[in-house]
């Protein structure tokens, strides 16, 4: 097994830089993905993605399937995978893209936010309660390179186990409504 830093197998670029607030544009042609477009499980949420129109737009800063989206700045400094096309989208400045040229992005994704690649991440983020980490810093991060084929195998099982985490959450909860649902019924019984 190979340990590489990140840097040299992928670019890293902070997303796109806006000269004031992202606001909504009924007549927007580009998507602006932006923090809250990721969800606790670090899969992007498009049902609410920002549009807007950008005069200057480089196909540079266009994200691609497989890029992927790292919180460069906040509570938590994850990353999640573009899975699929995403059309006319780019990423917010707080979001910093990598696009990986000799791994599986997906194994990339799974290793940044795995217990060590955290731990490595937490070890050179600045800031007190809102962390940030320059791209410089983020290029530094050693990774652990396994085969091409076993890290396919890896991001595809990380993909099923976190739609398993997923069901069983939404399992919960329900379980949860019908539970207080049944226990008031209670409550009002005579």
């Amino acid at each position: 097994m190979t340990q590489v830093k990140l840097r040299d197998i992928a670019s890293i670029r902070i997303g796109y830089a806006f000269r004031s607030s992202v606001e909504r544009d009924p007549n927007g042609t580009v998507g602006v993905i932006q923090m809250k477009d990721i969800d606790q499980y670090n899969q992007l949420e498009l049902s609410d993605v920002y549009r807007v129109q950008i005069e200057d737009l480089k196909p540079e800063h266009l994200l691609k399937k497989d890029d992927i989206l790292f919180r460069s700045k906040g509570v938590s400094n994850t990353a999640a995978l573009v899975s699929q096309d995403v059309g006319q989208c780019v990423a917010s400045e707080l979001l910093t893209v990598i696009r990986v040229k000799k791994a599986i992005a997906g194994y990339i994704a799974w290793y940044i936010n795995q217990p060590y690649g955290q731990y490595q991440i937490k070890r050179f983020s600045k800031g007190s309660s809102l962390l940030s980490v320059s791209n410089t810093e983020l290029g530094e991060l050693k990774i652990e390179l396994p085969p091409l084929e076993r890290q396919q195998l890896i991001a595809e099982v990380a993909v099923l186990s976190q739609r398993e985490q997923q069901i069983m959450d939404k399992l919960t909860r329900k379980r949860q409504v019908y539970t207080n649902a049944v226990l008031m019924k209670q409550v009002k019984a005579e």
